[in-house]
């Protein structure tokens, strides 16, 4: 690694002459690419209270996402997308970071889009579909890479809150300007939202066969699956107070594992998503989510590929979640093999962001 880009990939045989270039001893471990995080919320404190945390003062949400961010370089996870945060401060978070090696890549959606009462308060509530397209056109001159909308309700998503035709104004005019649009839709909006043409769907913990045909080739899938397993985790917790709760997550996880079935099947694109901050799971723990891909039938190979440089195609940074040369060196080792156990994820021994190891 020379300059901040990977000079040479190979065998040693061909190596070019180090110079004075530190040399690690990485036996035992594997080198990976950098991992990308599709579905995170720096501005969220995660635990069993994250929503009412959305509204701490603006100052401690700003402070939070500072810390998210080293959370994050640390543990590997070089590229991450923000997709919803109060007041568009992940925009600001976005930018205080850029260029640091100490935290990952950022692209930022600005605030959520949501239809009026039909999500929690901390978002842009809009009555039409009019509104819906000039609230998107203002996310995207405030600065926002992308457009994140809800399109259902709900923990199954039973309520759609946008029509097919309501929502292709605004995934036009997004397209138009050369960004990308995805949806918050956990069950039927997802096929509303396919139907409509955004680039991703974020959770989707409904998608059928059907669905997932119309997907592939167009449609890229952020399961979220670690929020629903921590949230099973919560509620057995408690002396079984909440088991009905945890019953209900339990239903919920087998669902969401059939979903991810499906997409596999149909050749859908699959991206990692923590959605730390935005649920109880947080910041930094993505391998969590390449577990639970794996669980609901990914192959390991198939679940790392999701959380490098399926993620980095998603996200649209040149050169995420990959290693080449030329390329820039974003590189993790970990003690193990992630290709026959996503555990060892957790393991992360070094890293390095541009050529520079995070501390």
């Amino acid at each position: 690694m020379r300059d901040g880009r990977v000079s040479y990939l190979g065998p040693d045989g061909g190596a070019p002459d180090p110079g004075g270039a530190e040399i690690v001893d990485a036996s035992g471990a594997t080198i990976i690419p950098g991992l990308v995080d599709c579905h995170a919320h720096f501005t969220g404190l995660g635990g069993a209270n994250w929503i009412a945390r959305f509204d701490d003062p603006e100052a401690d949400l700003i402070a939070r996402g500072a810390e998210a961010a080293h959370d994050l370089a640390r543990m590997g996870i070089l590229s991450a997308r923000d997709v919803g945060a109060p007041h568009r401060l992940n925009i600001r978070i976005r930018d205080t970071h850029r260029g640091q090696t100490n935290a990952p890549t950022i692209v930022a959606a600005g605030t959520w889009l949501a239809r009026r009462d039909k999500f929690p308060p901390f978002v842009v509530f809009v009555d039409s579909a009019d509104e819906l397209r000039r609230a998107a056109i203002a996310e995207m001159e405030a600065g926002a890479d992308l457009v994140k909308i809800a399109v259902d309700t709900g923990r199954t998503g039973d309520e759609v809150t946008f029509t097919a035709d309501e929502l292709k104004p605004t995934v036009g005019v997004v397209h138009e300007r050369g960004k990308r649009i995805t949806a918050h839709a956990q069950g039927k909006g997802a096929a509303v939202a396919v139907e409509a043409g955004v680039d991703s769907i974020e959770h989707g913990f409904g998608v059928d066969a059907a669905t997932a045909a119309k997907m592939a080739g167009h449609t890229t899938f952020v399961p979220t699956l670690s929020v629903l397993d921590s949230s099973i985790g919560f509620a057995a917790t408690d002396g079984g107070r909440f088991a009905d709760t945890k019953a209900a997550s339990v239903a919920l996880l087998d669902q969401a594992f059939g979903a991810v079935r499906a997409a596999k099947k149909a050749g859908v694109r699959i991206a990692t998503g923590s959605d730390f901050g935005g649920g109880s799971v947080r910041p930094g723990h993505l391998a969590w989510e390449v577990q639970m891909l794996v669980r609901a039938g990914l192959e390991p190979h198939e679940a790392l590929a999701s959380a490098t440089w399926i993620g980095g195609e998603l996200v649209g940074i040149k050169d995420a979640g990959t290693i080449r040369e030329g390329g820039p060196a974003d590189v993790v080792l970990v003690h193990g093999d992630p290709l026959s156990d996503p555990a060892v994820l957790w393991r992360v021994w070094r890293v390095y962001h541009r050529g520079e190891r995070v501390s």
